[in-house]
């Protein structure tokens, strides 16, 4: 459910790049997010000769495309705990580190992205703060996160027993993200969050669609349950359920909304 890995209270990673789904993970990801994402960053107005950052990277698919919008002049860093994933591209600086203590630098960028990263920190205000503060004057942040608190509203068709397999799949992994240090409605807060931090012109829109299952917004569910399986067994799913949902989440017939994205944008003032 997330762009980069969850942050588990032993200092572990919930999710994690190094396991054979989790290059099927991000790529979902960034099927499903994209064009969401770019719609946004390009009304920011990014543009040759910008300077941007991207937190929580991924499959370095949102660095890429931003990588294009600046060419030929400007530069990406891309910035994820295990950035394996990213491809190697000519204008992105790829860099490994904790963005919980990384130094992001202070009026470096003209831009700064995060998507389903934030909402798995414990620190998750001051890592907006210092995100913000990376900004030069005019900078724009741009911070999605999902909306994860309307479970039992995501399946819109599919028999009683997917209904019952897919919200008790729901409600363990995001039950386990919280216990690890993740905000279910952390996403309703961005935009005072950024206002607190002194962002100016905040503004905040919610994106969601539709899937078919078979589509990458259900084949996401089973990805990510067949990446967490051990965890979600110990927290009470049963292997039938799972099999049931991963079932559900290939069958064309099944019906599911997304989580809700909300993407605020805020703007560092001018001085």
């Amino acid at each position: 459910m997330t762009n980069a890995p969850v942050a588990a209270v032993d200092g572990r990673y919930t999710f994690d790049n190094a396991t054979s789904e989790a290059a099927r993970q991000v790529r979902l990801l960034a099927e499903i997010l994209d064009p969401h994402s770019t719609d946004v960053l390009a009304r920011t107005g990014v543009e040759s000769g910008w300077r941007c950052l991207d937190l929580g990277t991924g499959a370095g698919s949102v660095a890429t495309w931003l990588a294009e919008q600046v060419s030929p002049a400007g530069r990406v860093v891309a910035l994820d705990a295990d950035p394996r994933h990213v491809p190697t591209h000519e204008l992105i600086d790829v860099r490994t580190g904790d963005v919980t203590t990384i130094d992001l630098g202070e009026r470096e960028y003209d831009l700064v992205h995060a998507r389903l990263l934030l909402m798995h920190l414990a620190d998750r205000e001051q890592v907006l703060r210092r995100a913000a503060a990376a900004l030069k004057p005019g900078g724009v942040l741009v911070i999605s996160e999902w909306d994860c608190t309307r479970l039992d509203e995501m399946l819109l068709r599919g028999p009683a027993v997917l209904a019952e397999a897919f919200l008790a799949f729901q409600n363990a992994l995001v039950g386990l993200a919280v216990d690890n240090g993740a905000s279910a409605n952390w996403a309703h807060r961005v935009p005072v969050a950024m206002r607190d931090v002194g962002l100016v012109d905040v503004e905040a829109e919610v994106h969601n669609r539709l899937w078919s299952g078979g589509e990458a917004g259900c084949l996401l569910h089973a990805s990510n349950s067949r990446q967490m399986e051990a965890a979600l067994l110990a927290r009470g799913m049963s292997s039938p359920q799972l099999e049931t949902l991963r079932d559900g989440m290939n069958d064309p017939h099944a019906l599911t909304w997304s989580y809700p994205m909300v993407t605020t944008v805020g703007r560092r003032a001018e001085d």
